[in-house]
């Protein structure tokens, strides 16, 4: 994972996504996740990328991932 001018990031990409996530406790699309992701941090990463770390992240229980239409609904997990 890179950010907008090749350097790598320092935080982790899972860091990234909780932040997101947990600021937002209705949800978020995984498009404007990766919107989000680019304008407020800097950084893209690809499908697989991100896939990966919503699979790592939901099996730990932080969040949960349901399909709506084409896209991913990605909620934080109320504890």
């Amino acid at each position: 994972m890179r950010n907008k001018n090749g350097v790598w990031k320092h935080m982790p990409l899972h860091r990234i996504i909780l932040e997101i996530v947990f600021s937002r406790s209705e949800g978020l699309s995984e498009s404007k996740l990766e919107d989000i992701m680019k304008k407020e941090y800097g950084v893209e990463v690809t499908k697989s990328e991100l896939y990966h770390a919503l699979m790592k992240l939901e099996l730990q229980g932080l969040i949960q991932v349901e399909t709506v239409g084409k896209e991913f609904l990605i909620k934080p997990v109320k504890t």
